[in-house]
């Protein structure tokens, strides 16, 4: 019978040795499908050593027990290919791929292509289908005859399925402020249709099994948790066993366990990244952990369901993918469309250069040295996605990459790159201006529609998941582990967005606009009379028909500062600012209040701040107002020390960057992180840690901080170390000569320390 339907979830079954398949219609629907088998493809020099008609080697490999077909087919092997090579197909069940990939892999000089593509990510390719997509099937009691979709990825006003969505809380009884996994269970609240359901019984067991009912009550398709994969359901899991119990939050009865792996660390875009190593995966349910999901929060399930949609991956899968693995897995469906192979690792490393080239090369984007000061009659003015916009206009990528000096097609199809010594090509799209141009598409469709005031909030979302994924996309094509990644095409990109942005500061000269600061793809224009309009339009106007780029006013400013560097005055820092915009609204970039590593109560005491000085409206009443400021942040400082502060609004976290037994000083972090460790804890390079400033000046290391996990009601805070921490909070607002000409020391004597009862 056929029927129509949402897909919401798919699986390799490996007791069945095909896929599962979770459908929503009447109900959620589980069915088998049998008939899809993944391929490898295989390139060895055995096929050109033997004769083409009568190849033996298919036959070779279909002696192999978990192989169900081998022929010989065309497709691209590289990027840099005009014509497809014969290559071996490999098909086998859906369970067995990687195992036969490692198999392959033995053969004489063999390379196997595809076996990053995960057999639900092929069979979502191969058939057009995507999680949360309107399908067509056939259901046999319960085995999938056919599935066809009626949906496409292009689509912009697209339905999506109800999903009925719970969010999961778990209380302790505990006299610390991070409970422990030996901490029993107080009361479990169940956020579903915007209200909370608390359950408590009259003992643990008692709570976790009313939890257990009210979830299969509720039969929810997406449960959200804030660390579900890193010890919140664990924890769950642990407390049901001490009472001899079992959790069940799949679909298909499974018990509920945390699926566990050693966590990794390793160096992405400059940082160290920690991912750690536990998962909680569930069967016809989505587990979606806020913790470590960049997709849903705080842009909902609405960034997850387009990210399936542009990646043909699993949700649960796309929830805890980082940026450039969506990149990447947008990437392998544009190749897998063209034809083109994706090969097992990157296939065209860098060369060596000189010195002199990379010098030449490797410049970066470019960002105007501001001057630090406070301005007005300014305006703000920001490129559309400049940098995935070239690289799809540009064409830059890969392939089209030529730095040899003759060119074979007699240079008709080349671009000079502006700066650099070498040149595009473009006689042909590449695969990332493929891949990015419906991104592009969609993210222009869906500002008109908000524009247009329908639906904002839904398609605000999607909008911004599609900035994310282009924000991304110029670091990942630099990638060293990028498949279709070249360092040379990453330094196309900046060189023609260097040349950009000079072109438009000449365009604002001309209208008599002087740039004030310019990062990248924003600049900011002041004019020495309020600021006209028209006359930004008009900016903007000439300065996309010059450039090919669209660039639009952001807003004016009432005014618009840019703080002195916290060691040299004169300075000031490249991405340290902050306005008060026409309309009311403030922009911060680079404080305090913007800082991961900051504690709340010092982000509440700086923006406190900058909502004193957002009364003025122009520079002479924000600097009028400075006086204020002083006193608001005053004001904290005294609630300090009456301890009148809440433990939890003074917890500083900082990244770790390495093993903590390696640092060489003795930073709060890495204090911090060994009390961790000498507890028990385990602690690895980009993790965070959590700590409360106990006592700054003790010359015992390890009493000057202590580590979240740690603390009890009964520990105590450093009153001088966070006052210091709310002055500077107050210096870094200000360029250096206003704070001089107000008469305010930034040498100061804290305050004296109020004895309490402890």
């Amino acid at each position: 019978m056929t029927r129509l339907g949402w897909l919401l979830d798919a699986s390799v079954n490996y007791d069945k040795h095909c896929l599962t398949l979770w459908i929503k219609s009447d109900g959620v629907t589980r069915g088998y499908l049998h008939d899809f088998q993944p391929a490898l493809y295989v390139t060895t020099p055995l096929l050109e050593w033997m004769a083409a008609r009568d190849n033996p080697i298919p036959q070779m490999i279909l002696e192999h027990p978990l192989i169900t077909s081998c022929s010989i087919v065309p497709r691209l092997v590289s990027v840099y290919d005009d014509h497809p090579t014969n290559v071996l197909e490999v098909r086998m069940a859906a369970d067995s791929m990687w195992s036969v990939a490692r198999d392959l892999e033995r053969l004489p000089a063999a390379v196997v292509f595809h076996a990053d593509i995960d057999p639900v990510q092929q069979f979502f390719i191969t058939e057009d289908l995507f999680p949360f997509g309107r399908i067509e099937f056939t259901d046999h009691n319960g085995v999938i005859g056919s599935i066809t979709s009626r949906d496409t990825r292009e689509a912009i006003e697209y339905e999506t399925p109800h999903l009925e969505t719970v969010r999961i809380d778990v209380v302790s009884k505990s006299t610390h402020l991070v409970p422990g996994p030996s901490d029993p269970i107080d009361r479990i609240v169940v956020h579903h249709n915007g209200r909370p359901l608390t359950v408590q019984e009259r003992d643990e067991s008692a709570t976790l099994l009313a939890f257990q009912h009210l979830i299969d009550t509720i039969d929810p398709d997406v449960i959200v948790t804030w660390g579900g994969d890193d010890g919140l359901l664990g924890y769950l899991v642990e407390r049901a066993d001490v009472h001899g119990l079992t959790l069940v939050l799949s679909r298909d009865g499974s018990p509920l366990r945390v699926s566990h792996t050693e966590p990794s660390s390793f160096w992405q875009y400059n940082q160290v990244v920690y991912r750690p190593g536990d998962q909680v995966m569930l069967a016809g349910r989505i587990h979606i952990d806020e913790a470590s999901s960049i997709y849903y929060s705080p842009r909902g399930i609405e960034g997850i369901i387009e990210g399936c949609r542009l990646s043909c991956v699993q949700p649960q899968r796309v929830a805890r993918m980082s940026i450039g693995m969506v990149n990447a897995a947008i990437q392998y469906y544009t190749a897998f469309k063209m034809g083109l192979l994706i090969p097992p690792i990157k296939r065209n490393p860098e060369f060596l250069k000189s010195l002199n080239d990379l010098a030449t090369i490797d410049r970066g984007g470019l960002i105007f040295q501001p001057r630090p000061d406070v301005y007005e009659h300014v305006a703000e003015c920001d490129f559309v996605s400049m940098f995935p916009t070239l690289m799809v206009t540009r064409n830059i990528g890969p392939e089209t990459i030529c730095i040899r000096e003759t060119c074979p097609y007699d240079h008709q199809y080349c671009v000079d790159v502006p700066g650099v010594g070498f040149r595009l090509c473009n006689r042909r799209s590449g695969i990332v201006a493929n891949s990015l141009s419906l991104i592009l598409e969609k993210r222009a469709a869906y500002k008109q529609l908000i524009a247009s005031g329908r639906n904002v909030e839904r398609y605000s979302r999607i909008q911004n998941t599609l900035k994310m994924i282009l924000v991304s996309c110029f670091g990942y094509l630099g990638f060293r582990n990028a498949r279709f990644g070249r360092v040379e095409a990453h330094a196309a990109v900046t060189a023609f967005a260097r040349e950009i942005l000079l072109r438009t500061r000449e365009i604002a000269e001309s209208l008599g606009l002087h740039l004030i600061h310019g990062i990248v793809d924003s600049v900011w224009l002041r004019s020495e009379t309020p600021i006209d309009i028209d006359k930004i339009e008009e900016f903007c106007r000439l300065v996309t028909n010059a450039v090919g780029i669209d660039i639009s006013p952001k807003g004016i400013y009432h005014w618009f500062v840019i703080p002195s560097s916290r060691t040299v005055g004169s300075i000031a820092p490249l991405n340290r600012y902050y306005g008060l915009y026409q309309n009311g609204s403030i922009k911060i970039r680079g404080l305090e209040t913007r800082r991961h590593d900051t504690c709340a109560y010092v982000q509440d005491c700086q923006m406190s701040m900058i909502r004193r000085l957002a009364r003025g409206r122009n520079r002479t009443e924000f600097l009028d107002l400075i006086p204020e400021a002083y006193t608001v942040c005053m004001e904290y400082v005294d609630r300090l020390y009456h301890q009148d502060v809440d433990l939890r609004d003074l917890v500083i976290t900082a990244k770790i960057s390495r093993v903590p037994t390696e640092y060489r000083t003795s930073s709060r972090a890495s204090i911090a992180a060994l009390q961790l460790i000498n507890t028990g804890y385990r602690v690895y390079p980009g993790q965070r840690v959590r700590y409360i400033i106990t006592d700054e000046a003790a010359e015992t290391p390890s009493k000057r901080v202590r580590a979240l996990q740690l603390l009890d009601t009964s520990d105590c805070y450093d009153p001088d170390a966070y006052a210091r921490l709310c002055f500077a909070s107050f210096e870094n607002l200000f360029p250096t000569q206003y704070l001089k000409n107000s008469g305010i020391s930034t040498s100061r004597t804290l305050p004296p320390r109020i004895e309490t009862a402890k």
